[in-house]
């Protein structure tokens, strides 16, 4: 078990696109039964926010995998502060949430006359 560098190219390839390449990438990175990976930005040419939100949960904001990074470019490292201040944000409660109701029926009868009953002259 010991440290280990990661050119995240190597396995992601230039362009950091997707959620499910962080995810296979931290699984590959957990079968290589490392205590501390530094993971080189060096070679990424871009990356999307989708990426980064996803890498960000895995790498930065969660602790299974502890990591440093190495050569991010200031363009990938303002998408990480981007991202790193929404993390915290309450997500909005819809208003009318609480007046919802929920109509149950017991035949497709009832449930033909119910509609029926909505209907607009």
């Amino acid at each position: 078990m010991k440290n280990k560098v990661i050119d995240i190219t190597t396995f992601t390839g230039r362009d950091l696109k997707s959620r499910i390449a962080v995810r296979e990438f931290r699984d590959m990175i957990l079968r290589q039964n490392t205590d501390f990976v530094i993971i080189d930005f060096k070679n990424v040419s871009f990356a999307t926010r989708s990426f980064i939100d996803e890498f960000y949960n895995v790498f930065i904001k969660n602790t299974e995998i502890k990591s440093e990074l190495l050569n991010v470019s200031s363009e990938i490292q303002s998408l990480i502060d981007a991202v790193k201040s929404t993390q915290h944000r309450v997500k909005p409660i819809l208003k009318n949430r609480n007046s919802e109701r929920v109509i149950r029926f017991s035949s497709i009868t009832e449930v033909n006359k119910y509609l029926s009953s909505l209907s607009f002259l």
